[in-house]
């Protein structure tokens, strides 16, 4: 009788294959960003649908490898389905209506990278309250880029950027009812590292 060949792989090594393919774009999401916000929930999905294909190679592990891994996997399983449904229910249809969920206040292009001022909020405002980020910005390749959050201030709606020199920026963020005013020098690096 011939085996199939998914049963004569290693569970093992099909589980550390995903872990692999798990970490990268897990490293990746925080830094690198695409101009399209489609692209950007596409690859959010892409991501939380990987601990699904993990079920098969789980299941063909026998005694305690099986049991240990079905616990561990589980709430992977539960927590890539719950965020699932939130990004299909929220961040999709934003991204199909082009909603704007974000609004440039200021930009400051430099050398090699530009310092973005934007007013932010979630699709459903459930995650967390709006606010206006400080990022800094470095163009890979057209459409895609790494990003370095700076600084988040919550409840802010405005703000302004100013260049200081190079490698400098001030940020102003004027006093409101819900945020103190603040009055702030960045020192950059000329790269986007992390």
């Amino acid at each position: 009788m011939i085996e199939s060949a998914d049963y004569r792989r290693n569970p093992v090594t099909d589980l550390m294959v995903l872990a692999a393919l798990m970490s990268l774009p897990y490293l990746c999401m925080r830094t690198l960003h695409f101009t399209n916000d489609l692209l950007n929930v596409a690859f959010v999905c892409s991501f939380l649908l990987i601990p699904f294909l993990a079920v098969r190679p789980v299941l063909r592990l026998r005694g305690w490898p099986k049991l240990v891994t079905t616990i561990l996997l589980t709430p992977l399983l539960a927590l890539s389905l719950l965020l699932l449904l939130v990004t299909a229910s929220c961040d999709i249809p934003a991204a199909i209506k082009h909603r704007e969920l974000s609004r440039e206040l200021g930009c400051i292009q430099q050398r090699h990278y530009s310092v973005h001022l934007l007013w932010q909020e979630t699709a459903g405002r459930a995650v967390g309250p709006p606010g206006v980020a400080l990022e800094q910005r470095m163009t890979i390749i057209p459409g895609l880029y790494l990003v370095k959050r700076l600084d988040y201030f919550e409840e802010a709606h405005e703000g302004g950027l100013s260049a200081e020199g190079t490698d400098t920026v001030r940020l102003h963020i004027p006093k409101s009812f819900s945020h103190q005013q603040v009055d702030q020098l960045y020192s950059l690096k000329s790269r986007v590292y992390f």
